[in-house]
């Protein structure tokens, strides 16, 4: 069992840090050749624009799409999510697997980041919104698995799961247990 990270920026290491703790092990994923030993796939938190123009010349984003599309169990966090939503950034292509549309930096900028309570069912845990985006809309295939208030900050559809906050910087019981149930079974897993 091996999980890649997409390594070009952002939060990589806090996603392997919880990997650890979860005793999985991981590639950082920087090349087309990094995939080939993945079985599940995190895209982190980071800077969406910087990572499509950091792709933009080669066949990376091209090769995790068809992987998720088969059926790689997918987690996105915050720039991850933005890298799977339906929409371009700033005339980019996303990786267009989810059915969302997201605004970045939606909460406001840095300097406007916040802790926020999510419920996920029947379970409550602060976690950090840096630079979050906002969903701003769903598709009929999306399914709702976080909220924030009445906001929701948590979609799923089949193998990919997408938060707009940091679960990997607070590392509680619920969200590695999760984890790790999600890696290792994608969309057979319970959902929060």
């Amino acid at each position: 069992m091996n999980t890649g990270i997409l390594a070009l920026q952002g939060s990589f290491h806090e996603h392997s840090e919880s990997l650890k703790l979860i005793g999985r092990r991981f590639t950082l994923i920087k090349s087309v050749e990094d995939l080939d030993s993945i079985d599940s796939l995190i895209l982190p938190g980071g800077e969406s624009t910087a990572m499509l123009k950091i792709q933009e010349n080669n066949q990376l984003f091209n090769s995790i799409k068809n992987k998720i599309e088969s059926g790689l169990p997918t987690l996105g966090t915050c720039a991850g999510l933005i890298l799977l939503s339906s929409q371009d950034v700033l005339g980019k292509n996303t990786l267009n697997i989810l059915d969302c549309e997201i605004e970045r930096n939606g909460y406001g900028r840095q300097n406007q980041s916040f802790e926020g309570m999510v419920e996920m069912f029947d379970f409550n845990e602060m976690y950090c919104f840096i630079r979050a985006p906002r969903i701003v809309s769903t598709g009929d295939n999306i399914e709702v698995i976080a909220k924030l208030d009445n906001e929701i900050v948590g979609v799923k559809s089949d193998n990919v799961v997408g938060l707009t906050f940091h679960p990997e910087l607070t590392n509680d019981n619920f969200y590695l247990e999760w984890l790790k149930n999600f890696l290792m079974k994608g969309s057979d897993v319970r959902t929060f």
